[in-house]
């Protein structure tokens, strides 16, 4: 097996760290892996583009405390 290093913010270690944590792995490397496998199960799942849904993110707002029970409000608008 081949080896390269990779730089991540110490943040995305930390995240890494817990991962490893819930996992019970002891290396780091494992909790990379496996959000790696995870992600491609997840990915493998959707059909549609995923940089398309996070495009879409762009328009989001904070629309503040919300009621379920006006959801086509809050979809929608002021008129459905």
């Amino acid at each position: 097996m081949k080896y390269t290093t990779i730089r991540i913010s110490i943040e995305d270690k930390e995240r890494l760290m817990r991962i490893a944590k819930l996992i019970k792995a002891k290396r780091i490397v494992d909790a990379l892996r496996y959000a790696l496998d995870a992600a491609e199960r997840e990915l493998s799942k959707c059909s549609v583009d995923p940089t398309i849904m996070l495009k879409t993110l762009k328009y989001a707002r904070d629309i503040g405390e919300t009621n379920a029970e006006e959801l086509d409000k809050y979809l929608y608008g002021e008129e459905a």
